[in-house]
């Protein structure tokens, strides 16, 4: 399991921060984890991240799925995810676990895992509540979102090195729009790219555009709130 951080926090002459990965040299505007664990099968979880960088021809930026963990132990299966999480946090912070958090099962051995971890004086492992996880259309909202970044012609999500697009393969259409949570893989990918398909830059384009013109013609121009 991975050990060295590899995730440096830049700023771009925007003014914008981003995360370089220094192994790939790619840029992005975020990076999550999304985490799985049912109480019969293995857990699963991904770490995936969103281009920093819009294609201007789809539209829309590139999801990235950077690494993915499968496991029958709980406590091992925590431990790489804390692994991970220190392997793809810049040095100033660290990214954010999603999960179901209202499943009695994995918060309880959650609690137990975490407060073995305080006994001995180590850091404890966070889980945040993932968008739509106690909405009744909670399966059909993450099967829409992975057909969406998934689609021919307009393909967005990208993996590396990682067996799920043979499991989403193995899949049948009815299968994720009905239990798509039920799929430990589909759930913690439908965790992370829920997060990451709202991310937009901080930074608003009539207000770089009123910078950026200040600076050159060193005239000034009000700015709105």
């Amino acid at each position: 399991m991975h050990g060295i951080n590899i995730i440096e926090k830049k700023i771009h002459t925007d003014g914008e921060p981003y995360y370089l990965n220094t192994e790939t040299m790619e840029k992005y505007g975020e990076i999550v984890g999304g985490l799985a664990w049912p109480e019969t099968t293995e857990g699963f979880l991904v770490i995936v991240a969103v281009d920093f960088f819009e294609d201007t021809e789809l539209e829309a930026r590139h999801m990235r799925v950077l690494e993915e963990v499968t496991e029958l132990d709980i406590n091992t299966f925590l431990k790489h995810a804390l692994e991970l999480k220190k392997h793809f946090s810049p040095f100033t912070g660290a990214i954010r676990f999603y999960g179901d958090t209202t499943s009695v099962a994995m918060m309880e051995l959650l609690d137990q895992f975490n407060g073995d971890r305080r006994h001995r004086g180590l850091d404890p492992f966070y889980l945040t509540e993932a968008p739509k996880t106690k909405d009744p259309k909670r399966n059909e909202f993450y099967a829409e979102l992975i057909r969406k970044y998934t689609q021919p012609g307009r393909k967005a999500l990208h993996f590396c090195n990682t067996a799920l697009p043979s499991y989403l393969m193995g899949l049948w259409p009815d299968e994720i729009n009905k239990n798509a949570l039920d799929h430990t893989p589909v759930a913690a990918l439908g965790y992370a790219l829920a997060v990451l398909s709202t991310w937009k830059p901080r930074i608003r384009a009539p207000e770089l555009k009123a910078k950026y013109e200040r600076i050159l013609t060193d005239n000034p121009i009000k700015e709105t709130p």
